[in-house]
C-alpha cells in the first residue's frame, strides 16, 4: 500500500535586492490618512489599480472619499459602469464620502440601482453629488432612459452642499429636504411650473442655481421661493432646436445676481419681481453663430427678435447696481446710438464691466452706456483679442459712418454732466504681458504698441475718460503677468 507524500512548502529566501527595495518603500509605510489623501487625488480607475502595489494598498480604495465613475472607467478598466458602481457600493466600508459622481447612459432597468446609489450617498453623508444619466462621452449608444425620482427613503439629505443633475426627470414631491445645499446645477431637465419654487423651498441655504438647456419643448418658469435667499441665477441656453413658442419667466424677489449665457434663443423673456440692485450679466458670445443675430442692415439685425429680446430684457434692470455686457450686446447698443434711439437710463448703476475688442462699431455702444449710468463709480474695460463684429451691410455703413480716431473728440459736448462720479477705471488685457517704461505718458505706458487689440481706440478712450472724469482717482492696468495702479490724486 503506497502513501502519497505531502508536498512540503518551500520557503523562498528573500534576495538582498528585494530586501533593499522593501526598505526603500517609504510610501507604503506612511500613515493611513496620508495614503488615503493620495488615493483621493487619483482618478477612480487608478485608485482601484493601487491594489496591486502591496498588501498595504490592497483595501485602501474601499475607503475612498472621492468617487468618480465616468466613461474613462470603461476605457481604462474595460468594465461597464453600472455593475462597477454596484460592486463599489457593496464593498465600500468608509464612514463618509465627500464627492460621489456617476456618469453613464442609463437604461430603464438601471433606475432602481441608480436610486439605491442616491440612498447610499445619503447614508455616507456625501457633500457633492453628480448624477448624469446621458453621458455624451459614451458614444456607443444614443438610447437612454432619464426618468428617475429620488428614492422614498431619502427624505432628508442634510450633508449635501453641491448637487448636479443631468438628464434626470425631477419630481418635487420626492426631492429631499437639503438644508445645507448651496449650489444646484440642472441640465437637460423638464421642469413644470412649480418645480423650481418647490426645490428652492426645500433648500433654504441655496446660493447658486444654474439651469442649462432646461425645458427645450415648453416654457421655462423660474419662480424662486420667497423664503429662499438665492444669490445667483444662471440661465445657460446654448444653440439647439427650440420650439418657436418657448419663453422664460423669472420671478426672484431676493435675487442678487443673474447671468445670461451664451445665447438668447427663446422667443420671450419676462421678469416678474426682482431684488433691488440686482447685478445683471450678459455674456452672449454664441450669438455670433446665428445668422439672424450677427448680420445687420439699416433697420438693425436681420432677425429683429434677438435685438428686441435683449433690449426689452436689459430695460428690466434699470435699478441694477452692476451691469456686465459682452461685445455683441455693446454692438446692439451701437445700433441704437447711431440711429439716435438711445433712451436707456440706469440711475442706480455704479459698476460697469465691458467685455470688448474696442472695435469701431463698439464705440457708439460704449458711449451710450457711459451716458446711461450717471452714478457710475467703477468702470472695467476687458479687452478681448478674439472679439467678433456684427456684419453690417454697405447701406448701414454708408449711412452711419464715422471716423473712429475722432469719435471721442466728437462726443465731448454730449458728456457735459456725465462721468462726474467716476473714480476708478481698470483696463484688463489678457493677451499682453508687460508695460512700457514709466517715463512716458500714462496712455503710452498702458497702450505702448499697436499690436495690442484696440490700441488706438484704447488710447483715445483713456484720454477722454481722464478729461471728463473730474473725480477720477485711480487707474488700474492689468495683464497676465503684471498689474499697475496709478493714483491721480
Amino acid at each position: 500500500m503506497g502513501y502519497a507524500l505531502r508536498p512540503q512548502k518551500r520557503w523562498r529566501k528573500i534576495s538582498e535586492t528585494e530586501h533593499v527595495l522593501n526598505q526603500k518603500d517609504f510610501i507604503s509605510r506612511l500613515p493611513e490618512d496620508i495614503l488615503l489623501m493620495i488615493i483621493n487625488k487619483l482618478p477612480m480607475e487608478d485608485a482601484v489599480a493601487t491594489t496591486l502595489v502591496s498588501r498595504t494598498w490592497r483595501d485602501l480604495w474601499k475607503l475612498a472619499s472621492n468617487v468618480d465613475f465616468s466613461y474613462r472607467w470603461v476605457q481604462v478598466r474595460g468594465k461597464e459602469i453600472h455593475p462597477s458602481v454596484n460592486q463599489f457600493v457593496r464593498r465600500h466600508h468608509g464612514r463618509n464620502i465627500k464627492r460621489f459622481s456617476v456618469s453613464l447612459r442609463c437604461r430603464k432597468r438601471m433606475v432602481p440601482d441608480v436610486q439605491s446609489w442616491v440612498t447610499f450617498a445619503a447614508k455616507k453623508h456625501v457633500e457633492e453629488l453628480y448624477i448624469n444619466l446621458s453621458d455624451r462621452d459614451d458614444y456607443r449608444s444614443k438610447n437612454m432612459y432619464s426618468h428617475m425620482c429620488f428614492p422614498a427613503p431619502v427624505l432628508s439629505f442634510s450633508s449635501l452642499i453641491k448637487l448636479t443633475l443631468k438628464s434626470v426627470r425631477l419630481d418635487v414631491d420626492s426631492f429631499p429636504n437639503c438644508k445645507s445645499l448651496q449650489e444646484l446645477y440642472l441640465e437637460n431637465l423638464e421642469l413644470p411650473n412649480d418645480e423650481i419654487e418647490g426645490i428652492t423651498e426645500k433648500s433654504p441655504a441655496l446660493q447658486v442655481l444654474r439651469l442649462v438647456k432646461c425645458n427645450m419643448n415648453q416654457d421655462l418658469s423660474v419662480k424662486i421661493s420667497p423664503n429662499s435667499d438665492l444669490r445667483k441665477l444662471i440661465i445657460d441656453d446654448e444653440f439647439m432646436v427650440f420650439n418657436s413658442e418657448n419663453g422664460i419667466f423669472i420671478d426672484a424677489p431676493k435675487l442678487r445676481r443673474i447671468e445670461f449665457l451664451p445665447a438668447m434663443m427663446r422667443t420671450g423673456y419676462e421678469i416678474g419681481r426682482m431684488g433691488f440692485g440686482t447685478e445683471a450679466s450678459f455674456s452672449l458670445g454664441m450669438m455670433f453663430r446665428k445668422l439672424g443675430a450677427y448680420k445687420a442692415n439699416s433697420n438693425g439685425l436681420l432677425n429683429p427678435r434677438f435685438q428686441l429680446n435683449f433690449l426689452n430684457l436689459l430695460t428690466k434692470f434699470r435699478t441694477a447696481k452692476v451691469l456686465e455686457l459682452c461685445n455683441w450686446c455693446i454692438q446692439i447698443l451701437s445700433i441704437l446710438k447711431v440711429k439716435q434711439q438711445d433712451n436707456l437710463l440706469f440711475n442706480d448703476a455704479t459698476h460697469l464691466v465691458l467685455n470688448t475688442g474696442l472695435k469701431n462699431w463698439e464705440l457708439p455702444g460704449i458711449a451710450l452706456l457711459l451716458m446711461a449710468c450717471p452714478k457710475l463709480e467703477n468702470l472695467v474695460i476687458v479687452i478681448n483679442d478674439k472679439a467678433e463684429e456684427l456684419e453690417f451691410n454697405g447701406a448701414f455703413q454708408r449711412r452711419y459712418a464715422f471716423e473712429p480716431e475722432f469719435f471721442w473728440i466728437n462726443q465731448e459736448a454730449s458728456f457735459t454732466n456725465c462721468l462726474r462720479r467716476l473714480a476708478v477705471v481698470e483696463f484688463r488685457i489678457s493677451h499682453d504681458n508687460f508695460f512700457e517704461a514709466a517715463d512716458k505718458s500714462i496712455e503710452e505706458q498702458f497702450f505702448y504698441h499697436d499690436n495690442i487689440q484696440g490700441y488706438s481706440a484704447g488710447v483715445e478712450l483713456l484720454k477722454f475718460l481722464r478729461s471728463k472724469s473730474i473725480n477720477l482717482d485711480k487707474l488700474i492696468f492689468t495683464t497676465k503677468k503684471q498689474q499697475c495702479q496709478i493714483c491721480l490724486k
